[in-house]
C-alpha cells in the first residue's frame, strides 16, 4: 500500500499478543485483528466509491483523495503499478470495453 499502516498494525498486534486470552487465536487471526479498521475503510472504498464518475482516472483520484483523509496521510500513487489505479484504471476500462450493448 501506497500509505504505511506498517506501525499501527505492529503496534496493535503488540497489544493483541499481550493478552493471556490471545494464546488461544492463531496467529493469522490476530494479524487481522490488528489490521480490521483500515481493511475496512479500504474494503468500502473500492466497493463503493466516493464519487459516480464514469472516467476511471477521475474515480482512481477521487478515490485516493478519499484515503488520504481518511488516514490523515497523504496517498503516494505508484502509477499503473499502484493497485487502486489498476482496480479503478485498467480493469474497469476493459470491463467497459467488453460489455455488451
Amino acid at each position: 500500500m501506497p500509505i504505511d499502516l506498517g506501525k499501527e498494525w505492529t503496534d496493535r498486534l503488540d497489544r493483541v499478543e499481550a493478552l493471556a486470552v490471545s494464546k488461544k487465536i492463531s496467529a493469522e487471526d490476530r494479524s487481522h485483528l490488528a489490521a480490521f479498521p483500515e481493511v475496512v475503510v479500504l474494503t468500502h472504498l473500492i466497493l463503493d466509491p466516493p464519487t459516480t464518475a464514469l472516467d476511471p482516472k477521475e474515480l482512481y483520484l477521487a478515490t485516493t483523495t478519499e484515503l488520504s483523509r481518511r488516514f490523515a496521510r497523504i496517498y503516494t500513487t505508484l502509477g499503473t503499478q499502484d493497485p487502486l489505479y489498476r482496480r479503478f484504471c485498467l480493469y474497469r476500462e476493459r470491463d467497459f470495453r467488453e460489455a455488451p450493448g
